[in-house]
Formats: C-alpha cells, structure tokens, sequence
C-alpha cells in the first residue's frame, strides 16, 4: 500500500503534458499496466543455466519491463502483454517455477477466460507436486474447455493419484469420447480398470493401447502387473521385460508450445529474436538472412524474417519468406495465419481465406484463428459455415465475447432470435456493463414472448443505466403490454414512460404512455396520449396506421393493449 500512495503522489507532480500522454493511454493499456507487474515477480536464480541462456533471460526480462513502460495504445499493450507471457512461458520451460507462479497468477487475472494460463498453471502445479492445487487448476481449465482432452487426460491422472476412482473414469471417458484414438485416455481407463480389481478388462484395454501406440513402452509393465494378478506369469514376465519407460504420448499443443523455449539455441537465431522483440528489427532481418545464406530450407527462420519485414512494412518480402515457410513446412500454422493477413491487407481475400483455413485446421484449438476464420466465411457470404465455426468456438470456450456476439447477431439475421437470445445472456454476464448487450437480450426476450426474462434483463440494464432513455422505453412499453400478468406492472410503466416522453416527446414514445395508461386504468387519459401520437404521426407522415387507430379504437372501448412486439 505505501508503494502505492507513492506512486500517486509522484503521478500528482508530474509534468501538465505526462498527464495529458496519461489521459491518452487507452483503457486496455491502463489495465495492462495496472495487472502485469514486473516488481512483484521475483528474479529468478539463473546459476544452474549456462550463461547465453542467462543473459537471454535478463534482456528478455528488460524488454518486457520496457514494453510494460511505454504501453499507451492498444497495440502496444498487446505487445507487453505477449512479452509478458512470453517472459513467463520461459520461467516455467526453465523450471522457475516461483517466477512462474507469480506472473501465471497475473496473467490470469488479466485475462481470466484465456485458457492458456489457466492450463499452464496446471502444468506447473502438477511438477511442482502441489495436487490439490492441479486439481483446482485442472478444473477451471475445464471450466473453460469442457471438451479439452488433454486437460481431462491430466485431470484424470489426478483423480487416480488422489484414489478417485469415479472421477478418474468419468475424465478419461469423456476423452475418449471427444478424440476416439487417444491411447493416453485408453490407458487411463486401463488402470482404472486395474485399481477395480477389473483384471480382464484393465489386460484388454491395454492390449488395445500396445496395439495403437506400440512405441508407449511404459504400458508393457501395467499389462504384465494386469497378468501377473490374472496368474499368467510366464507371459507377465515377458511383458515386463519390454517396458523401455517410455510413457503414452498425448496431444498437448499447449505443453508442445513450451518446448519452443529449449530448441534454436543457436546464438545468432536467439539474437536476431531477441532483437525482433525489443524492435531492433533491421538487427533482427540481417542475423536472419546471415542464416538463410547458411541454410536456405528453415521454415522457422523464413517465419521470423517474414515477420520483422511486416513490422519495417516490406510485404512482399514478407509474403516471399512466408511462402518460403509453408514451402519447407506446410503444416506451419502460424505461417498460414500470417499470410492470410498479409493477402487480406493488400485485396488479395479469397486466397488468404485459403490460408487461414489451412491455419484453423494445421491448430484447431487456436480459438484467435479459427475466430478469424469465421469472420473470414461471414464475410464470404458463407453464413452457415461460420455460425457452425462460431458455435464451436463457444463450445471450446464458453467466454469467447466477440464469438458469442456475431453468433448473436448472425442468428438474428438468420431468422432465429430465440437461440441469438441464449448467446446475448452469455454476452451479458460476461460483459455486464456493455448497454447494447443489455438492451439488444431484453428486446429479444420480449420480441420471442419471454416476457419474465426479458423483464430481468431490462430490470438489470435499468439498474446499470438507470438514464438510458431505450432502456426505459423497452421496459415501459414491457410492463404496460406484456400477456403475462406477473410481469405487468401499470403504474411503474406509467412512471417510467412519462419520464421517457418528458425527455424525448417522439411518436412511439408517445404511444407507449397511452399503452400504460391503459394498463393502469386510466383509459381516458390513454384515449388523450393516443390521439396526441396520432396527431403527430399525421403531422410527419400525412395520415395515420390502421395499427395505431386501432389502438385508439381499444383505449376507447376500455381495454388495454397486450404485447404489440418489444420495438413497434
């Protein structure tokens, strides 16, 4: 807390024109600033690594305190914050594992719907041999990934260190449910098997395993414990014989990402990546191109260049090394990726529509990709395609903001409001003060006859933005015409569109006082408020609706209106 006030009192004596850069620093930079901090990370020791490694890490370490220090502007935030995690990412491929505690927590707290973080504070949990704590981990990554298999892999492996038997099973099986030929999931079911006492099954199922994954040697020595208890000893023996101790192999695009840390080791490809991070990118492109000149045929070199040419805005050497990429390696995802970019900046759409396909495809749990390929077949004309990509998306991650908000509004279009209405309440808790969210689910309710649940929704934007003159109107015209009377609520509808008509006298708001009036039992008043949005209506249009006099005609017979639609 000291720390803090000091802070502001320095912030309070500070240079007219400081404060006016403070003033521009953008909201998403504040709260980079605000989250990641560097002071609070602790220095790691480095002695047990070799000194270029050393010396990478503490330049790594300054390049993200500067990036941190200078973010004012989206794109810069975004830099320090890609810096950061990358910074962090390294502590934990190295085994740092208290800096990587510190600043994964941080993370997390910036971003809480990023599965990333959440899934590598699983992994640090689990080495670090605190369980209880990879188990609260493997959870709200699954909370966030229900389907992710190789969190429900690892989440079962818990369950089985921990003698949960039930919930060892229930993980493995959805694994296996969600990718059929995981030998890591079978396995997991084979020792289940084996702690149930299930002999035949658990030598069944590992049979299966041996027979999809022969290289998984480890699974020799379960199969021949499984004999061993089924009184086969002779050929329990053998099997024990064969294990190699080479465990099951599991799909971990995210694990594998960490091993990117210990491979190009090279002094001069480090140098050129370090340089690239910090922008020293004309550094960065000749150290790149020494390399080519040695060895023309590295995709990750031809990547790398690509890149630090984007940033010194040369596209056509960029594209020429990012098909370099895709030419040495076509299952290069980030190339793909980039070079859809690249052709979508210079017109050149339906190819690079091409290439981020292939991306999508090459990682499909690179939810950034595979939004932008929906966006991609939105943008095409290719509206089923993109709703069916969107909607796994949410699947994958139920907190994806901008995948539930054009699923909304492509259903909408689409003709379908009551499964838009489902993807504007996520939208709403998770992002509870955007109004238009608010508002846009209330209206949808109302317009689909939910009227209890669109009076919630209206009930909470009002609470929000109890000025917001839409808001008032909706729910007004909601409480004085809704066919459920629990929802009804004349007086208060009266309240909130005489309010509404005092502020903005327009046509329906007009109308929606009458509509109120009625439904308080104030007909004779409903009848003078009706004729006034007549009288207007004939002044901007020249004549009248038949809807509007027929309203009219309702009000004089005493009756009131019942749910005309949310917006009319």
């Amino acid at each position: 807390m000291t720390s803090l006030l000091l802070c502001l009192s320095l912030a309070a004596a500070a240079t007219t024109q400081a404060a006016a850069q403070e003033q521009q620093t953008t909201a998403d930079a504040r709260r980079v600033r605000a989250l990641l901090s560097l002071d609070a990370v602790p220095k790691p020791a480095l002695d047990h690594l070799d000194p270029e490694q050393r010396q990478l890490l503490a330049a790594d370490r300054t390049a993200a305190a500067s990036a941190l220090g200078a973010a004012a502007t989206d794109e810069q935030a975004q830099h320090a914050a890609n810096t950061f995690g990358d910074l962090c990412l390294q502590y934990l491929h190295h085994e740092l594992h208290g800096a990587a505690a510190v600043c994964l927590a941080q993370l997390r707290l910036l971003a809480p719907n990023d599965f990333q973080w959440t899934y590598y504070e699983l992994l640090l949990h689990d080495a670090t041999g605190n369980l209880e704590r990879a188990r609260l981990a493997a959870r709200a990554a699954l909370e966030l990934r229900p389907d992710d298999t190789a969190t429900l892999i690892r989440a079962g492996d818990l369950h089985l260190d921990a003698g949960d038997l039930e919930a060892a099973a229930a993980a493995y099986a959805r694994a296996l449910a969600v990718r059929p030929e995981s030998a890591a999931a079978r396995f997991g079911l084979g020792r289940v098997a084996m702690d149930r006492g299930e002999t035949g099954q658990a030598i069944a199922t590992f049979e299966e395993v041996l027979a999809s994954q022969p290289e998984g040697s480890v699974v020799h020595h379960h199969l021949g414990m499984a004999l061993r208890a089924g009184g086969d000893t002779t050929r329990a023996r053998a099997e024990l014989a064969r294990n190699r101790h080479v465990a099951i192999a599991i799909a971990d695009p995210l694990r594998d990402r960490l091993q990117i840390y210990g491979l190009k080791t090279e002094a001069r490809f480090d140098r050129a990546v370090r340089a690239a991070r910090s922008g020293r990118n004309d550094e960065a492109i000749a150290l790149y191109r020494e390399l080519l000149a040695e060895d023309g045929s590295d995709p990750e070199v031809h990547f790398n260049l690509a890149r630090s040419l984007i940033e010194t805005r040369d596209q056509t050497g960029a594209e020429e090394h990012l098909r370099h990429a895709i030419e040495a390696n076509p299952a290069h995802g980030a190339a793909h990726f980039n070079l859809a970019l690249l052709l979508g900046r210079t017109g050149r759409t339906a190819e690079g529509a091409v290439h981020l396909e292939r991306a999508a495809e090459i990682d499909p749990e690179n939810l950034q990709w595979r939004m932008m390929r929906a966006q991609a077949r939105a943008d095409a004309g290719n509206a089923s395609g993109a709703r069916s990509e969107l909607e796994e998306i949410v699947r994958l991650d139920p907190g994806a903001i901008e995948a539930h908000r054009l699923l909304a509004a492509m259903l909408l279009e689409a003709g379908e409001p009551a499964r838009a209405a489902d993807h504007l309440e996520a939208l709403a808790a998770l992002t509870p003060d955007d109004l238009r969210v608010h508002f846009n689910l209330g209206l949808t309710r109302f317009g689909t006859g939910q009227f209890a649940t669109a009076r919630e929704a209206l009930e909470t934007a009002l609470e929000r933005f109890p000025g917001d003159l839409a808001v008032r109107h909706l729910l007004a015209r909601l409480l004085a015409t809704s066919p459920d009377a629990a929802v009804r609520d004349g007086e208060r509808a009266v309240e909130l569109a005489r309010s509404v008509v005092d502020e903005q006298p327009a046509l329906d708001h007009l109308e929606t006082l009458a509509m109120a009036l009625a439904e308080a039992g104030r007909f004779d008043e409903a009848v003078s408020w009706q004729q006034r949005a007549l009288d207007h209506e004939r002044d901007t249009a020249g004549g009248n609706s038949p809807q509007r006099l027929d309203r009219l005609r309702l009000y004089q017979a005493r009756q009131p209106l019942r749910a005309p639609g949310g917006g009319r």
